[in-house]
């Protein structure tokens, strides 16, 4: 999808990760850190963002679910 990201920054110290990124014109940033049994994910949205967010979570804890089922 064209625009859909365009630009992105991520950088990992030990288990954690500090990232942003620009989408439909808006900026996100958050904090990542993997833990023994799960990970936590922060994400700062603007206005626009937040409006999708709910659908995204749920999304997002699926997509997570199965990826750390996966061995």
């Amino acid at each position: 999808m064209p625009g859909l990201i365009v630009r992105s920054r991520m950088s990992w110290q030990d288990s954690k990760a500090a990232f942003s990124l620009s989408m439909f014109g808006q900026s996100a940033s958050g904090d990542l850190e993997v833990l023994e049994d799960s990970v936590r994910l922060e994400i700062v949205l603007p206005w626009f963002l937040q409006m999708i967010a709910e659908k995204a979570k749920a999304l997002i804890q699926k997509q997570g679910h199965l990826m750390l089922e996966k061995k």
